[in-house]
């Protein structure tokens, strides 16, 4: 069955309505990581909407009319939509589709071009051609013919905004062959914006007049046979495991602008009124969507992560003055190139939405890290990450108050306070809240920054001077807060403010993905985790199911539960273009699937690679090159019940050590020498070097 394959058999129907998931799109899909589009329909009609990840209308405000907004539609008319077909081949990045007696194939190249093919009966009206423009939100549109070519542009400038954003769209027949009784048209559309180039107009013009659809479309499937070469997943459950491949694509399909990641909903914005302005938001949304690709084996995914977080960095200064601080804190979202959406002048909190938080620098540092332990890429973390994870630490060496010996968090929400703001707002309704001690969540995420910025900074041989402070902070952090709930011990909220919700994940971030739980971490705290985690079932969870299963692989849950979640994903929120239609925003919970499924077939974050971890060992499953922390990729194969085979590859010549009793011998692969190692009960742990193989057998 090939898993890298997906059909859509009927025209897309959207859901009416306002609300987050009515605006994810069930149409066709095919992106280059900058450049998107998605299949849809009116009444006569074919429509492929087109939008671009760096195509924003930078007006400031709490998400007044700015925001990312889509370019434009490719309007395909005379086309029978009857027999509606379209067939996904992730693996080339290829739409095939078929309509009645028409035919089009389409994909979107590396080079920001879209290319298509139509093929209908030469004898019938030919489908016609042409790109719309939306009228909304006053930009300026501009159609013109530049050197024969066919160009429209939607431009934002002026004093409604802080930074001009402008977009060409330039469209050229490649292209015409007849025979028997069909032709066959072939076009190339350039999408070019000013963030690309200063001349971004010429750019587009010239790209169309040089196209070559052969070497496009050649291009276009390496990328992609690439892409799925350096990592693999096998499963019994083969509609799992398509759902597994069909995430990353859609995750690597908008995560490609090094200067503008993907929002909240990506690069398939259909219109210009996506909720939230499709912005950032930095209490788990941002970050949600990176959680899956370091095990993956993707860490090429995160190159635009820090762009828009180190564009904050001035903003981030001023708002630690004022809380008295130092370093870096943020508010709850912002956009590209420091996009205020967060200022409101009756905010409690300095007129700034904070909601109550301070812990979203933090969460921020939380994939910077997980590359860090990932890579160990010593060079990248100084030029990328280092400063900003310094300085968020920073900010919590001076917010943290130290009380009988233990550090203290206080005046931090575990959840938002929405309301905090405006004349109707009573501090006496939310005072557990305003007044919170000890978040559960922003424990977590404190003890991972320092952990995480201590490692760092000693591989480095920077900054020891603070070394004996972030060794008290890790080792006297207050203790996760714990309450008696349905007559067991749990995980509270927080000491004092909310004890429980039971809605989204709060409670088990501290799990994952913090990482400050696993199955090293004692029977006393994994009895206390897996209490919490069965308060009530949050599988199904519109903002939370993205961290909820895979902390249940982090501590060990039963695997069919896990895999029964993932099951009723699909088929509660599972659309036929395999996104999935939540209400807590658009592309974070395509990393469900692929994290979930990594942290059952492998385990690292506590120092010790875990084969098969949490999996049902019935299941036959098989990985290669899953990257493990450490900088290793660790392949193996699970076969009626046992480890069949293993094979380790060292990046950068660390330690490993390695949970499997079967384990008699480790050879390196180059010269077939047998390797030293210590046996420690079912761990062993032998000296790599870098970039080098090695079979445990």
């Amino acid at each position: 069955m090939n898993t890298y394959y997906n059909e859509i058999t009927s025209k897309p129907v959207n859901v009416n309505g306002n609300g987050a998931n009515c605006k994810i799109p069930v149409g066709a899909m095919c992106g280059n990581g900058d450049l998107g589009v998605v299949f849809d329909n009116d009444e006569n009609d074919l429509v492929i909407h087109i939008s671009k990840c760096d195509f924003w209308k930078f007006a400031p405000g709490a998400h007044n009319d700015g925001g990312i907004k889509t370019v434009g539609n490719l309007r395909i008319g005379n086309v029978d939509l009857s027999g509606y077909n379209i067939k996904q081949y992730f693996d080339k990045g290829l739409l095939e589709c078929t309509f009645c007696n028409t035919e089009i194939e389409l994909f979107v190249a590396p080079r920001n071009s879209i290319y298509f093919e139509i093929k209908a009966p030469e004898a019938d009206a030919f489908p016609s051609v042409d790109i719309e423009l939306p009228d909304t939100c006053n930009s300026e549109n501009s159609v013109f013919e530049d050197k024969g070519v066919r160009c429209f542009s939607r431009k934002f400038c002026g004093k409604d905004v802080n930074r001009e954003s402008a977009v060409v769209v330039c469209c050229r027949e490649c292209e015409t062959n007849v025979a028997e009784g069909f032709r066959t048209t072939r076009y190339c559309i350039s999408v070019v914006t000013n963030f690309d180039t200063a001349e971004y107009t010429a750019k587009g013009v010239d790209m169309v007049l040089a196209c070559d659809y052969e070497e496009a479309k050649v291009s276009t499937r390496d990328k992609w046979q690439k892409f799925f070469s350096v990592s693999r997943v096998t499963l019994e459950d083969k509609e799992i495991e398509k759902y597994y491949n069909s995430s990353l694509y859609h995750l690597a399909g908008c995560m490609g602008n090094s200067e503008f990641p993907p929002g909240l909903f990506g690069n398939f914005v259909t219109d210009d009124f996506f909720p939230w302005a499709g912005d950032y938001h930095m209490n788990y949304n941002y970050e949600a969507p990176y959680y899956c690709i370091f095990s993956a084996n993707h860490p090429e995914l995160f190159d635009g992560y820090m762009a828009p977080v180190n564009d904050m960095k001035d903003e981030a200064k001023r708002m630690t003055g004022l809380f008295g601080c130092n370093g870096y804190a943020f508010p709850v979202s912002f956009g590209p190139k420091a996009l205020d959406v967060y200022s409101q002048a009756d905010c409690k909190e300095h007129g700034v939405l904070f909601l109550g938080q301070k812990s979203h620098a933090a969460y921020a540092c939380v994939i910077p890290l997980m590359h860090w332990f990932s890579t160990y890429d010593k060079e990248y973390a100084l030029q990328n990450y280092y400063d900003f994870v310094l300085n968020t630490a920073a900010f919590w060496e001076d917010y943290l108050v130290k009380e009988k010996g233990r550090y203290v968090i206080k005046g931090d929400a575990a959840h938002e306070i929405p309301y905090y703001r405006g004349e109707k707002f009573k501090y006496i309704t939310h005072f557990g809240q305003v007044n919170t001690i000890n978040a559960i969540n922003s424990l977590g995420l404190v003890k991972l920054l320092f952990k995480g910025i201590y490692d760092m900074a000693k591989e480095l041989g920077l900054n020891n001077e603070k070394y004996a402070l972030w060794e008290d902070i890790i080792e006297n952090l207050s203790d996760f807060p714990t309450f008696i709930k349905k007559g067991k011990k749990c995980f509270r909220y927080s000491r004092f403010g909310i004890r429980w919700r039971n809605d989204n994940t709060v409670g088990l971030q501290h799990i994952y993905p913090a990482s400050q739980i696993g199955l090293s971490s004692g029977d006393r705290l994994l009895k206390i985790a897996r209490n919490t985690y069965f308060i009530n079932d949050r599988r199904l969870d519109d903002n939370g199911s993205n961290s909820y299963l895979p902390a249940g692989a982090r501590i060990g849950v039963e695997p069919d539960f896990l895999i029964e979640g993932i099951r009723e994903n699909i088929k509660e929120f599972g659309l036929p273009n395999r996104l999935f239609r939540h209400y807590g925003g658009g592309i974070e919970h395509l990393t469900t699937i692929p994290a979930t499924i990594n942290e059952m077939l492998m385990q690292s974050h506590q120092g010790i690679i875990r084969l098969f971890p949490c999996w049902n060992k019935k299941s036959d499953a098989s990985f290669e090159n899953l990257r493990a922390d450490g900088a290793f990729l660790v392949s193996a194969e699970l076969e009626k019940e046992k480890v069949i085979s293993l094979e380790i590859k060292s990046l950068k010549g660390r330690n490993c050590t390695v949970e499997c009793p079967c384990i008699k011998a480790v050879i390196r692969k180059s010269d077939n020498a047998e390797i030293s190692y210590k046996r420690t009960g079912d761990t062993v742990s032998f000296e790599t070097q870098e970039n080098t193989e090695y079979i445990l057998i």
